[in-house]
């Protein structure tokens, strides 16, 4: 007997464990937990008494704890707006808020060595760009430091109080560092000989800078000392190939550990600075992230996730990895796990002779007699990367009987800074290229039906979705589009102010790119349409405002196409309230059984 598939709504309930943080004496753990929107939790490091500390309506963000005591700090929006508010807890006292202007956004950087105040950046002042703030958590009084002309965060401060890290977001492919004085506000760039990504840059113990750059022209992200008076960088840690992702030096200055890239998966390294790092054994095949060392440097706590392995917390300790005792992800589900799908790396190569990496899974039910249905999955970004996590909306198709593809064309993250920029501006086109020769890799591999394939994909990846259906309609069977670009002239006189020309710097302007948007707008190709299309978008998304599919779809009916609109009241960027995502889960499920 063939065992039916399990009810869409199934895939909204799986639940998911991350970003540890210890106590000062290293015997809690706090962290997010829940379903679609996780609340700040603590625990035991053995799981026992286990308390929810925060009820909010919305998803926590992020979580922070204060470096003298047991005060957290994390953050919410409204309904996925990204005007990100903070609330602090002090215990003893309960939860207070700390920021009340929710038009603006607040984006937390650090606390002050003293535990005193919190830097952020905030545009409250101009939609269009980004201060640095000091909050007094004592007083509540704020002082506004450095008014900037972009994109601005604060990631660290100085261990005597001297300076902040600040990072200008120029674009995708280029941020600038700065060193801010938070008494007088005065702001120094770091020199650097050319477009340079920097992450996670931070002091270190010795009064340095650490952090992980391509600075110099160098193919890959790895992990460098930072040079403060003259922003040369001196290598610490450069394996081959890969981009280095985080890292995280033990409280006492002896560990380090290091995230790398490999491919899309993980590989987490933990030793002695500048001794033998030897790969962790035990640890789930997919993606790690939030490193976060106990206050005694003898464990790390990291989140851990993979295609068939929800996100969950786990535990580096003497060499060995432990998953900490949580809720088992998939209990409230009624989803078994060994009915999970994994992935294969794949690659296909495109028009110039470019390696195109993707991942392939096929369902676990027989084959049908014509061949498996089969469904291409776009990420957005683009300057992103579809890697080995868990996507319960990619289970959810697998488990329907469709075979999925997800490819990583030219523009992805990941591969290599060339890589990265080959679709800038006027290259755009060639990534459609890529996309053709990886629905045709589809197309040819074993028990695929090649006439029933369709695509979908969310923000930039649905533009790809639309500009599938309008450039290349005969290849499409189906299609659905989560929030993507119809027009980008549209786009940039829309979006959020703060976020127009960081868009454009990769997209290109209107003002000298008009002939480059109408060829690559898909608004403009709609009578070229015959895919059905199934359209999903919030009404308080930021990034790709609803007109983006409120003009598509009108053209789509002005023309009698096949089209349905699903709109979501109180959502912003993607679909993360559990009753959202079953509307969706089941709209794309009927839409590819439909139209497949």
């Amino acid at each position: 007997m063939i065992a039916m598939p399990y009810a869409p709504d199934a895939w909204t309930k799986i639940s998911a464990a991350t970003s540890a943080v210890f106590s000062r004496d290293g015997k809690t753990v706090y962290h997010l937990r829940g379903v679609g929107l996780p609340q700040v939790w603590a625990m035991d490091r053995d799981g026992a008494h286990a308390r929810q500390l925060s009820f909010h309506g919305e998803k926590v963000a992020f979580l922070r704890r204060s470096p003298t005591d047991e005060r957290l700090i994390w953050g919410i929006d409204a309904g996925g707006d990204e005007l990100q508010q903070f609330h602090m807890l002090e215990p003893g006292k309960g939860v207070r808020a700390l920021t009340a202007n929710p038009e603006a956004i607040h984006d937390f950087g650090a606390w002050s060595p003293d535990g005193a105040r919190v830097a952020y950046a905030t545009n409250d002042r101009d939609a269009r760009f980004h201060d640095i703030c000091v909050l007094d958590l004592e007083s509540g009084g704020r002082i506004r430091i450095h008014e900037g002309t972009g994109i601005l965060s604060v990631s660290n401060w100085k261990s005597d109080g001297s300076l902040l890290v600040m990072m200008e977001d120029y674009s995708s492919i280029d941020q600038r560092l700065w060193l801010l004085d938070p008494q007088t506000g005065a702001a120094r760039m770091l020199a650097r000989p050319s477009a340079t990504r920097y992450s996670g840059v931070r002091f270190v113990a010795d009064g340095g800078l650490m952090g992980i750059t391509d600075h110099g022209g160098v193919a890959f992200m790895r992990l460098c000392r930072i040079d403060a008076r003259s922003g040369d960088v001196t290598e610490v840690f450069a394996p081959e190939g890969r981009d280095v992702e985080m890292y995280a030096i033990s409280p006492d200055g002896a560990l380090l550990a290091t995230v790398e890239n490999d491919r899309g998966y993980a590989l987490l390294r933990v030793g002695p600075i500048g001794g033998e790092r030897p790969a962790v054994a035990g640890v789930p095949t997919g993606i790690v992230s939030e490193l976060a060392w106990a206050p005694d440097s003898a464990s790390l706590a990291f989140t851990a996730q993979g295609p068939t392995a929800p996100p969950g917390l786990f535990l580096w300790q003497g060499g060995a990895v432990t998953a900490m005792a949580v809720p088992d992800p998939l209990a409230g589900s009624g989803i078994a796990s060994h009915d999970l799908v994994g992935f294969d790396l794949v690659s296909w190569t495109s028009f110039d002779g470019l390696a195109i990496p993707g991942w392939y899974a096929l369902p676990k039910g027989p084959r049908p007699e014509a061949g498996y249905l089969a469904v291409v999955w776009v990420h957005g970004g683009p300057a992103a990367q579809t890697r080995a996590n868990f996507r319960a909306d990619m289970q959810l198709l697998l488990d329907q009987g469709f075979a999925v593809l997800m490819p990583n064309m030219r523009g992805s993250t990941g591969y290599g800074r060339a890589y990265l920029e080959a679709d800038e501006v006027g290259k755009r086109p060639d990534m459609m290229q890529d996309l053709a020769a990886g629905r045709a890799w589809l197309a040819a591999q074993p028990g695929i039906d090649p006439q029933r394939i369709g695509i979908m994909g969310q923000s930039y990846g649905g533009w790809v979705v639309l500009a599938a259906v309008t450039m290349q309609p005969a290849l499409w069977k189906a299609a659905v589009n989560y929030y993507g670009i119809a027009d980008f002239v549209t786009l940039l006189e829309r979006t959020g102010k703060w976020r127009r020309d960081h868009r454009a710097r990769e997209y290109g302007f209107p003002e000298t790119d008009g002939a480059l948007f109408q060829e690559i707008s898909p608004i403009h190709g709609v009578g070229n349409v015959v895919a059905p299309l199934l359209v999903l978008h919030g009404d308080r998304d930021p990034r790709v405002p609803m007109y983006e599919s409120d003009q598509f779809v009108a053209a789509m009916e002005a023309r009698q196409k096949k089209v349905r609109y699903e709109k979501f009241e109180y959502a912003g960027h993607g679909f993360i309230r559990p009753e959202h995502r079953t509307r969706v889960y089941h709209a794309v499920a009927s839409h590819f059984r439909d139209w497949l």
